[in-house]
């Protein structure tokens, strides 16, 4: 059975009201079931995956229905974003501990009566409140991760008296757009890396195997192929025993001061491997790379977690020579490479929104009556209030085709009861991510020659560089 539960916020400053979506489905224990009097649904207006932009506008409803007449002190409402990273490392036999947080909004509403207020009864039938909110534009892509998550939760309390409270929490995606058309135009030309390895030394030392790797583009999505081609110059007397291509997530967690560190998570996502490369001779090499559901390149918008991409090529000697690895950063973003020109934004403009403060959930609260249904529209006066909408990738660009939203397969699932011992539903949660079905924006280049390269880009440095 589903029952959901709907939010509503409201953030400093005063005039900026934050919105959420929640949906709980209830434990299937029947001892559960059969104690929970009241429910609560959390309804999205027109969003089937619960997924929003940050500064996007979300609107629906929240309902609680009753079964039977249920004493209570408050039905509260909270919403939160925030990252948090955590974990331990050992040094000279000893554990030390390292943490980080930032919050980028919360809120507490009470949806019926208040802090001081004396007990009282929710009547049977359903209650409905009418909300829309508009959702912080600093907010980073929501993630999961093994140290750490960037997560945006709602939770629906229901105090009751001499009892556990009763607490519905759900996550919901927020997503940072990054429109890769605005990015650096050096997304758009080729990128290539290159370097040169000697094996032995003395009067052993071979010559130079010598590799060179270039990307049609440096921009992608999920749902889009790199072609990596690779050109392998093998002269030296050591064969190559085969080529492995590698698209690698690099999430770096970080604790602020006073202990500040880090702690790098390395995340092999999609790979492919090519033949061997014979002693003294070249081969061109290509092999494409699917790019899977998976949050953006995030290194500004998160202080403490920040996240990277690189596409790695391997050649693997035979025997017991170490291998030789060239690194190609990219861009991950969540709007594609678009030949058609963007649509341009709306000016802000004036709409009709209700204007929803605490007082006014407190008088929709006590103006429901046992059976019926009233909204807080109905109750509340009207004032204008200027919205800017954050149109979504397929208004911005009409023939984009729309995207799919799908979890990541190589991130974790979160766990947004961890901090609550008395919840109801489920516990895990995992963030969907837009994945695109588009061919190429660029077609790949048909060999690698080691000429001088239009530019090269190498972030050798991301792993090693630890604080």
């Amino acid at each position: 059975m589903y029952a959901c539960l709907t939010l509503s916020i409201r953030y400093a400053p005063p005039s900026v009201l934050r919105v959420v979506q929640f949906c709980h489905i209830q434990s299937d224990s029947v001892d559960c079931r059969s104690k929970m009097v009241v429910t609560c649904d959390i309804q999205f207006n027109q969003n089937e995956f619960g997924t929003y932009f940050a500064g996007q506008l979300v609107d629906g409803s929240v309902v609680l229905k009753a079964d039977k007449p249920k004493n209570v002190k408050a039905v509260i409402l909270n919403i939160s974003g925030f990252a948090v990273t955590k974990w331990r490392e050992k040094h000279l036999g000893k554990k030390r501990h390292f943490s980080g947080r930032e919050d980028y909004m919360e809120s507490k509403t009470y949806l019926m009566g208040s802090e001081t207020s004396q007990n009282f009864t929710i009547q049977t039938g359903t209650h409905t409140y009418n909300f829309a909110c508009k959702l912080p534009e600093n907010c980073p892509t929501s993630f999961e991760g093994l140290h750490g998550c960037v997560r945006y939760i709602v939770k629906v309390t229901l105090v009751i008296p001499w009892k556990f409270n009763q607490t519905y929490t759900r996550g919901f995606t927020v997503m940072k757009m990054l429109d890769l058309n605005y990015e650096s135009p050096q997304l758009k030309i080729p990128i290539t890396s290159e370097n040169y390895r000697s094996y032995c030394c003395g009067p052993c030392k071979t010559e130079p195997l010598k590799m060179q790797v270039q990307l049609p583009q440096a921009g992608y999505v999920p749902g889009q192929r790199i072609p990596v081609n690779a050109l392998v110059i093998n002269n030296t007397s050591i064969p190559v025993a085969e080529v492995r291509y590698a698209l690698v997530m690099l999430v770096r967690y970080s604790s602020p001061a006073p202990a500040i560190h880090t702690c790098l998570e390395r995340i092999t996502m999609t790979t492919a491997k090519s033949e061997s490369v014979l002693r003294n001779c070249t081969r061109s090499l290509t092999q494409e790379l699917l790019v899977p559901a998976t949050p953006p390149t995030c290194l500004r918008s998160c202080s403490i977690i920040r996240i990277s991409y690189q596409v790695e090529v391997e050649a693997r000697m035979r025997g017991w020579y170490s291998s030789q690895t060239i690194t190609v950063p990219v861009l991950i973003g969540n709007v594609p490479l678009w030949q058609t020109p963007p649509i341009i934004q709306q000016q802000p403009r004036s709409s009709r929104m209700p204007a929803f403060t605490e007082e006014v959930l407190l008088q929709g609260g006590g103006l429901v009556k046992g059976g019926e249904q009233q909204t807080v529209t109905e109750v509340v006066e009207e004032q204008d209030i200027a919205v800017v909408d954050v149109l979504s990738p397929v208004d911005i660009y009409p023939e984009l085709p729309p995207p799919s939203y799908e979890e990541s397969s190589h991130t974790m699932r979160g766990d947004v009861n961890e901090d609550d011992l008395h919840a109801f539903g489920p516990c895990e949660f995992a963030p969907l991510y837009p994945v695109y079905a588009l061919p190429l924006t660029l077609a790949p280049t048909a060999a690698v020659t080691p000429e001088p390269p239009r530019g090269v880009y190498i972030n050798q440095n991301f792993e090693n560089d630890k604080a």
